[in-house]
């Protein structure tokens, strides 16, 4: 055994000498070029998180001179160069700060060591590397004890009780310097700062993230195992990764529309995810759009069309008109089809080509409306739209119907088998968002598929029926033949 421990231990030692050797490189005076080209914007030239762009920013850059490190796999307060290392090349998602893993990889370690130099001797401790428990596997038991610890150590008081980042003490939440800081939806874990693995997620949990209220749970569960259970448990609250759609489908179906955003027909259907940025091409900008996703559903029958949209909101608004405005979502169409497939503006058209809105709004409910750019809006009356509304644990469902024909030439005509641009905006009121301070998509393109015609029940039987009947013709004929005249 002895042996064995000893070869163990210089195999260890021997995959840690490339990685020594690696951060060994790192050229503090060579990294300062990179970082002043790269990362001085956000970041400042001294390193202390006042860059020019970082008061658009939430949250803020990490002020280096601190020496405090959000993602680390250490137990003490000194992160390793390698969790350095690989916060340059993947980013941190959920974000303003980008993956660099387009720079060459030298440039990257020449940056953590120019980083690190920023801190003086508050990184001059060694870090010491934290071992997490033996993994386990996630079962039904290991989720079911995840849950339990989830709420023991009340996980759900910041992130929600679905995960949704619509915890109770979401408005109090600070970091180190005093600035608001956001819960984590454990629900789109693509958007998890130190990495969605399991292992990430793990560590995430034992170390805690140093600068935020997110604190290190290693000590705090009953047994160090919880780490998995509550890590199987996160991971259960959301898919892996989002899947996008490019062109929104619109099933037919031939019984009538529910306008619950619970019935079961939308319950049943697969939803279609789309990603929306802030609007930052014209005053007032949104650098941090507070909606970064809407997933749709929709139908349609002989008479009329429906949306089921879903999105992620901490609060339902209560407009006070000062700071807090109506949560809302639109759904944006060109009125009428343009020669050559030409589009009006995407936001929301110009002076010459208008757009037609389908719009749900807190305070309103669903609305038509005519828009000349983000601040030209007009409702449109006589028309027939409808819909209702639920918000539940940090999540808006809103269906909107309305007929398939337009009334008039500022309303769009759904046809079945023909595309139609559809581009999307929405609002979260709460965070200030209003005017042209929304989230928003370019065009995508929405089609209705062709109702299934009853022909592929009746046409198989039918010709399995002539067949047969050919069959037994010929059958029959070769029988007269061979019958004695």
């Amino acid at each position: 055994m002895g042996s064995i421990a000893l070869a163990t231990a210089v195999i260890a030692w021997l995959l840690a000498v490339p990685a020594m050797a690696v951060a060994q490189k790192g050229d503090a005076a060579a990294g300062k070029a990179v970082y002043d080209r790269k990362c001085a914007g956000c970041h400042g030239v001294k390193g202390d998180g006042s860059g020019p762009a970082a008061e658009l920013l939430m949250p803020r850059p990490r002020d280096f001179t601190s020496g405090v490190y959000k993602v680390r796999s250490t137990v003490n307060r000194v992160p390793t160069d390698q969790d350095i290392f690989r916060t340059i090349t993947d980013g941190m998602p959920g974000t303003s700060m980008p993956g660099w893993a387009a720079l060459p990889e030298q440039d990257r370690w020449n940056l953590v060591a120019y980083i690190k130099s920023f801190a003086g001797d508050k990184l001059q401790e060694a870090p010491r590397k934290a071992e997490l428990p033996p993994d386990v596997s996630p079962s039904p038991a290991s989720l079911a004890r995840g849950k339990e610890m989830f709420e023991a150590i009340e996980c759900h008081k910041c992130h929600g009780v679905e995960g949704r980042a619509d915890g109770v003490s979401r408005a109090e939440l600070k970091d180190d310097w005093g600035h608001p800081v956001k819960p984590a939806n454990l629900s789109k874990r693509w958007t998890f700062r130190g990495g969605a693995g399991r292992v990430d997620v793990a560590m995430r949990m034992a170390v805690g993230v140093l600068g935020t209220p997110m604190p290190a749970f290693l000590d705090a569960v009953e047994k160090p195992e919880d780490i998995w259970h509550v890590t199987n448990y996160v991971l259960s609250l959301g898919p892996e990764a989002p899947r996008y759609a490019t062109l929104i489908t619109v099933g037919a179906v031939s019984d009538a529309i529910p306008d619950d955003p619970a019935a079961d027909l939308w319950r049943t259907m697969a939803g279609q995810s789309i990603p929306l940025m802030g609007q930052v091409i014209v005053d007032p900008r949104n650098f941090n759009p507070a909606i970064d996703m809407i997933t749709v559903r929709a139908v349609y029958n002989e008479r009329e069309i429906a949306f089921h949209l879903t999105w992620d909101d901490p609060t339902p608004s209560k407009p006070d008109g000062k700071e807090t405005f109506a949560d809302a979502v639109s759904l944006q169409f060109p009125p009428a089809a343009a020669p050559g497939g030409v589009r009006p503006y995407f936001l929301m058209g110009d002076a010459s080509d208008a757009v037609y809105l389908l719009r749900w709004q807190s305070d309103q409910g669903v609305l038509e409306v005519a828009a000349n750019g983000p601040t030209k809006r007009r409702a449109l009356t006589g028309g027939e739209v409808s819909g209702r509304a639920v918000f539940d644990n940090g999540q808006y469902r809103v269906v909107m119907k309305r007929s398939l024909a337009a009334k008039d030439a500022e309303r769009i005509t759904f046809r079945p088998a023909e595309f139609a641009p559809i581009a999307f905006q929405a609002w979260e009121g709460g965070a200030g968002e209003t005017g042209a301070r929304m989230s928003l998509t370019s065009w995508y393109y929405l089609r209705l598929e062709e109702p299934r015609s009853n022909a592929r029940f009746v046409v198989p039987p039918v010709v399995a029926l002539l067949a047969l009947g050919g069959m037994l013709l010929i059958v029959w004929a070769a029988n007269r033949r061979g019958q004695p005249a």
